[in-house]
């Protein structure tokens, strides 16, 4: 990744005589943000949030709203729209990403799991597809494993969706990759359309895995958390969650007394609070917990669902120019039922999760002529076939589940068929060491001869390691979001959701967030 993002950087600086595109960004609404290093070593608060993505950002927004002192502690730094601007997509990218997008989840066969480290999390680098939560999934959620707040979220979806001004993508921007993908679904009697996004004004820069660099898109910092500021609540940045503090004594069992965060400097700090919501994320909440004396329960960790995704291009006789254009652009939902879902997903070199064939010298022809490529991601509804192990750093495992692997298969499929309807000359599957296919016929003849472990896999969408439900054995979290074996403890970001959502899950996460905060302040209010 780090020497395609290098190549395509070189590039993008050669077509641009040495200058980065000027695009115009919008200014920033005000964060009330403090370095850790500034911040002092004993502090209270009303509620700590741990975390600053789609579910620490709506959790603490709703209670400072209700006139509660939030503190919201983040590991990352805060980055501005104008910074994004200004620096190359190389540089962004290892300031953005934890680990620098390395993350891998071990298994047969490995996946890379990047996710992001900043004020505003995840959503900060990722696409902006806002997909509402699917109606089965939710009553899934609600009947299967007793999450009962799962029943009001559908107008906590609507909520978000207004939050956010989502909307249909519009077709001025889609690039010449999306509207690739719309002829093959259209020529092919599929049901396709424009993605629905949270940016509205994009002006597809094609750059939203790496921060939109107008403010288009509605990331936390410049939407939720501004909102959060204003009622009160300050963020904490560079600041790392330690463990929880909780006082084991207290009459009604053991109860939460705060957070104790470690500087960049190696000193530490700590917040006290009756109150602690974490929203670390579904990778970072389980060690975290564990580390605090929270993670016995034995699904802590468990029930990991990821969205194990592949890529698949084309190559057209006359320039795509993918990066020109909207980064996720539009959504095949022909195979939607059978948990298949194909995105048009275009990235610069190493900024997306397609894998051009060959090393070297070769390589660097793919590069150089990549702009004849269009390119489609698949995801598929996976079976809770991971887990997280570890208490000072996140351990991601993930075994395949083999009827998983029979949809990556068919997905792959999909893909390359809509490809050749749209009139690629050839498809490069990213299956290690196959060459690219010219016909059906070949694809299906790569296809008998491939197994789900030769696939290059990726996943962005990790859910469910402390899921809320109604079986003590089984979740975590209790149907309203609190931790078990503690009180005053909610679970608020994707960690919490009992099952694989089946989309793109950051307004399943907001609206999670919502119903499990708005319900606490419920409760709180009849005692």
């Amino acid at each position: 990744m780090p020497v395609l993002l290098a190549a395509g950087t070189e590039r993008m600086l050669a077509l641009g005589n040495g200058q980065q595109t000027t695009v115009v960004s919008r200014p920033d609404p005000y964060l009330d943000c403090t370095p850790a290093q500034d911040w002092p070593s004993r502090s209270t608060a009303d509620a700590v949030v741990v975390g600053s993505g789609a579910g620490g950002a709506a959790a603490a927004r709703t209670l400072a709203q209700a006139g509660m002192r939030v503190v919201i502690v983040e590991e990352g730094e805060h980055h501005t729209t104008a910074s994004f601007a200004q620096q190359t997509p190389l540089d962004r990218f290892t300031q953005l990403y934890r680990d620098g997008g390395a993350t891998i989840a071990y298994g047969r066969p490995p996946l890379l799991l990047p996710y992001g480290r900043a004020v505003g999390g995840t959503t900060i680098i990722n696409s902006g597809t806002c997909y509402r939560t699917p109606e089965h999934v939710l009553r899934r959620w609600s009947r299967t494993y007793g999450f009962r707040l799962a029943d009001d979220m559908e107008s906590r979806l609507t909520e978000v969706e207004s939050d956010l001004r989502v909307g249909v993508q519009p077709a001025d921007v889609l690039g010449r990759n999306g509207q690739l993908s719309l002829l093959g679904a259209k020529r092919l009697g599929w049901q396709a359309a424009p993605l629905r996004r949270n940016a509205s004004g994009c002006a597809g820069s094609c750059q939203c895995v790496v921060g939109c660099p107008t403010g288009a898109k509605q990331s936390m910092q410049v939407s939720i958390l501004p909102e959060a500021c204003s009622a009160g609540a300050r963020i904490v940045t560079r600041a790392r969650a330690l463990h929880l503090l909780v006082d084991a004594d207290r009459p009604g069992g053991p109860r939460a007394a705060g957070v104790r965060v470690r500087r960049a400097d190696g000193t530490d700090l700590e917040i006290l609070s009756p109150l602690v919501v974490v929203a670390a994320g579904a990778l970072q909440t389980p060690p975290l917990l564990r580390r605090s004396g929270l993670g016995s329960h034995p699904r802590v960790g468990r029930n990991l669902s990821v969205h194990p995704a592949i890529s698949v291009a084309g190559r057209f006789s006359e320039p795509v120019l993918a990066s020109k254009g909207v980064l996720q652009s539009t959504g095949i939902e022909e195979w939607h039922s059978q948990g298949i879902l194909l995105e048009a997903t275009a990235a610069p070199p190493g900024m997306g999760s397609f894998v051009l064939p060959g090393a070297g010298a070769e390589l660097r022809r793919e590069l150089l002529e990549s702009d004849h490529l269009a390119t489609l991601g698949a995801m598929i509804a996976d079976r809770p076939s991971g887990r997280v192990l570890g208490r000072s750093k996140a351990h991601v495992f993930y075994d395949l589940d083999p009827h998983d692997g029979r949809r990556l298969i068919a997905a792959l499929r999909a893909a390359g068929t809509v490809l050749f309807a749209a009139g690629a000359d050839e498809v490069l599957t990213g299956i290690p060491a196959a060459a690219p296919v010219k016909s059906l016929h070949e694809l299906e003849e790569l296809l008998d001869h491939t197994r789900p472990r030769q696939l290059h896999l990726s996943a962005f969408h990790p859910t469910g390691t402390v899921a809320a439900g109604a079986q003590d054995q089984l979740s975590p979290a209790d149907p309203q979001g609190r931790l078990r074996g503690v009180r005053g403890v909610l679970i608020s970001d994707a960690s919490v959701l009992p099952s694989c959502p089946e989309v793109n899950p950051q307004l399943s996460i907001m609206a999670a967030s919502l119903a499990i905060t708005r319900n606490w302040l419920s409760t709180q209010a009849s005692t």
